[in-house]
């Protein structure tokens, strides 16, 4: 499970209110999100539109039960929205910080209590956001152990400059004295960009932090502070917001930051989105007009290729912008083509000869990769998904009655990818992955619509005349 600590000593950063909507993005994205508020304000719960005194079991009564102590998981806690729990906080939570009693009497090492509580759920989520408290103490100590990385928020704005790097230097000398160093990364929030101070000190954090930075910059909006106050995550209550882009934006960037594969797909889609359009700069490299031929001699060197995807290559026209499938099965073919010239009869092939075809393989995988989404065949409609996305994996659609079994999707082992092609009656059809048993949205299409649940659903349309690709 992947664990984000969310710090800064210093309130009025923005540091609840990315927790919250940090956590709606990811949870609207498919992914099962835990959210751990360890401030004894108990702000995630009052922005959730959960109220404190429902709250009978709150994270601190979990951090200080026994290894062998058994935890109620239906009290502590709550189902926000799909794929959304909180694990809340009460003002009591700041009695396990006392000298007397709380961490301090527990056997096991204090700062590990919230390690031990994670760990016990950790497979029933994908990511944990913690909402930490704006001071440092043992409860702070517990989020940076557990934590996998961490989040300092700053305002752009002059006290918290000067408190940036002082709050950076201190979760490293932290982490030290704790034997962990998670990964921290600075987010600039509540950025007003008409205001030159405001430009000129973003200009100062990207000087200081470099690397550090996340490009992605959170501007002012006072729907963010709207949203809290009707207990919504901003992408559900104003979608269309400034804020819900910012948030938006950053949750796609700590998704390809976490997932070197996520920055691949995210470019492939951009590709298809290109040529969906039918315009923009082509790329240096043409397509092909033979890059059905180069992808069939790839297939002929080993590569298992089914049908529907050479279709889709075939059908790529030469001087579209989309060339990368083309470059790719072609560096493929001339693989291939060398690997051919094995003599069927060795008994033992060469590590040189191993090596061509573990290369051809590769190749073919990235040639597949700027396929990934939904586009139309001869044969139907073809769904790619790349193979990290989970293990079992079917769509389920209007077409299908939303049944999760009906159209399973078929793994190709050697392109690494999941595939399934549906025979679809013209118009718009909506679907939604069910992967491993979790209905999500399809990541590799941007055509989505809402669905009565609160969530989106992906969208293909299909023409006789004028196949659209989403």
């Amino acid at each position: 499970m992947r664990t984000i600590a969310i710090i800064n000593q210093k309130g009025g950063c923005g540091k609840t209110t990315t927790a919250i909507n940090l956590a709606g993005v990811f949870s609207r994205s498919g992914l099962r999100t835990l959210l751990v508020d360890l401030d004894p304000q108990s702000h995630c719960a009052a922005g959730l539109a959960i109220p404190e005194q429902r709250i009978d079991v709150h994270i601190g009564d979990a951090m200080m039960a026994r290894d062998d102590q058994s935890i109620d998981w239906t009290r502590l806690l709550w189902r926000v929205s799909r794929n959304l729990d909180l694990a809340p906080s009460t003002v009591r939570l700041a009695g396990l910080e006392s000298a007397r009693g709380g961490l301090a009497s527990v056997h096991e090492a204090a700062e590990r209590r919230l390690l031990s509580v994670l760990s016990r759920i950790a497979d029933q989520y994908d990511v944990c956001l913690i909402d930490c408290p704006p001071a440092i103490g043992l409860l702070t100590f517990n989020a940076l152990v557990a934590a996998t990385e961490v989040l300092i928020p700053v305002e752009t704005a002059f006290f918290s400059l000067q408190g940036a790097t002082k709050q950076a230097s201190t979760i490293k000398a932290l982490g030290k004295r704790l034997g962990v160093t998670p990964p921290y990364r600075v987010l600039a929030t509540m950025h007003s960009p008409e205001s030159t101070l405001s430009r000129d000190l973003l200009e100062e954090l990207r000087k200081r932090f470099e690397h550090r930075l996340i490009p992605t910059v959170i501007r002012f909006d006072a729907q963010l502070r709207e949203s809290v106050s009707f207990g919504q995550p901003v992408v559900e209550y104003a979608p269309q917001s400034m804020g819900a882009e910012d948030y938006l934006a950053l949750g796609r960037w700590l998704v390809e930051a976490f997932d070197p594969k996520a920055a691949r797909r995210a470019k492939a889609s951009e590709v298809r989105e290109e040529m969906r359009q039918g315009q923009g700069e082509a790329s240096p490299v043409k397509v092909s007009p033979n890059a059905g031929e180069t992808l069939l001699a790839t297939r002929g060197a080993g590569v298992a290729v089914s049908e529907p995807m050479m279709e889709a290559v075939a059908e790529l026209k030469p001087e579209q912008p989309l060339s990368r499938a083309a470059e790719l099965a072609e560096r493929a073919a001339r693989l291939g083509e060398r690997t051919a010239t094995v003599p069927a009869s060795a008994a033992t092939p060469s590590v040189a000869d191993w090596a061509r075809l573990q290369a051809t393989a590769r190749v073919a995988r990235e040639a597949a990769s700027v396929l990934f989404g939904v586009r139309p065949t001869g044969q139907g409609m073809l769904f790619v998904q790349p193979a990290g996305i989970g293990a079992k994996l079917s769509i389920a659609g209007e077409f299908n009655r939303w049944s999760a079994d009906a159209h399973p999707m078929t793994f190709n082992a050697h392109l690494g990818v999941f595939e399934a092609c549906i025979q679809l009656t013209d118009g718009d059809h909506q679907y939604r992955l069910v992967v491993d048993g979790r209905w999500i949205t399809d990541p590799n299409n941007p055509a989505i619509a809402p669905n009565p649940f609160g969530d989106l659903n992906s969208v293909v349309s299909v023409s006789a005349s004028v196949p659209v690709m989403q």
